[in-house]
C-alpha cells in the first residue's frame, strides 16, 4: 500500500561500522569519484561536526556517530562520519524501488572498498509530516493513552516506543506538535511520526551475503508499522494505492 497524499518528509538508510575518520574520509572519497563517474552532479559540504576535534567526538555516543561531510545531489544526500555512512531522501518520495537501488548500489561502493568487512549494523528510517492543529493530528492515530486517568486533551504528545521484532530494533517516535519549515518565510505545525528499525549485523558470520534480505525485511516491518499507526479513516483520507 502506498498514499498519493504522501506525508514523507525524509526517508534514510544507515550504515556503522567500527571505524575512524581515515575511514570516513575513504568512503567521502569513494562515493565522491563513483558519483562523477557516473555523471552525477554532488555538492561537497562540510557539516560543523566536522569542526570538532576527532579526539572529542570519540568520547561522546550522539557526536561519535553524526555525519561531518556530506555529498548532496539531485534529490538525495550522502553522509559521511567516523564510523557511519548513510543515504538520505527527502519529498518528493522516489518510492521504494528507487530507493533501494540507490541503497544497494552505495553499499556496494562500500563493500568493494574492503575497508569494512564486518559491518555492525545499518537502519531505515521514514519520518512522516501531518500538518494542522495540534487536538486534531493527534486524533490521526491509532492512539489510547490514559495514565492516571489523565488523557491529552490538549493533544500534546511526545512518545517514544522501543521494542523487538523479528530479530530487528524498532523505535516508534511520535511528536506533535512539531514545527516543519515550509519556507524561508514560516514554519507548518503538525504532528510527525518517526520509525526507525535497526539491525544488529555484528553477530552475522557475513553481513554483506544476507544485505539484500536483511534489508526488505527491515522495510517490511516500518512499512507495517507505520501503516499500523494510523487509523482506517487517516488511511483512506490520503487516497491509499493497494498493490500487489
Amino acid at each position: 500500500m502506498r498514499l498519493k497524499k504522501d506525508p514523507l518528509l525524509e526517508a534514510a538508510w544507515e550504515l556503522r561500522f567500527a571505524g575512524d575518520p581515515a575511514i570516513g574520509a575513504a568512503l567521502l572519497g569513494t562515493s565522491l569519484e563513483k558519483l562523477r563517474a557516473t555523471g552525477r552532479a554532488a555538492r561537497l559540504e562540510l557539516l560543523p561536526l566536522a569542526s570538532v576535534p576527532a579526539a572529542l567526538r570519540n568520547t561522546q555516543e550522539q557526536l561519535r556517530h553524526g555525519a561531518t561531510h556530506a555529498l548532496r545531489g539531485e534529490g538525495y544526500t550522502i553522509l559521511t562520519g567516523d564510523d557511519v555512512v548513510a543515504l538520505s531522501v527527502v519529498r518528493p518520495y522516489p518510492g521504494w524501488s528507487n530507493f533501494k537501488a540507490r541503497i544497494l548500489e552505495l553499499a556496494a561502493w562500500i563493500k568493494d572498498t574492503g575497508i569494512i568487512p564486518q559491518p555492525l549494523g545499518f537502519s531505515i528510517r521514514y519520518i512522516d509530516f501531518f500538518p494542522g492543529p495540534t487536538k486534531e493530528t493527534l486524533k490521526l492515530l491509532a492512539i489510547n493513552i490514559q495514565i492516571g486517568g489523565l488523557v491529552p486533551e490538549s493533544g500534546e504528545l511526545h512518545l517514544q516506543l522501543p521494542a523487538c521484532s523479528q530479530g530487528f530494533q524498532r523505535l516508534i517516535q511520535i511528536l506533535n506538535p512539531a514545527q516543519v519549515a515550509a519556507g524561508e518565510a514560516h514554519a507548518s505545525t503538525g504532528l510527525i511520526t518517526d520509525v526507525l528499525i535497526t539491525d544488529d549485523a555484528a553477530s552475522l558470520p557475513d553481513p554483506w551475503k544476507c544485505f539484500e534480505e536483511r534489508l526488505d525485511q527491515a522495510k517490511v516491518i516500518c512499512h507495517r508499522l507505520f501503516f499500523s499507526l494510523l487509523k482506517p479513516d487517516t488511511i483512506q483520507s490520503m487516497d491509499p494505492v493497494y498493490e500487489d
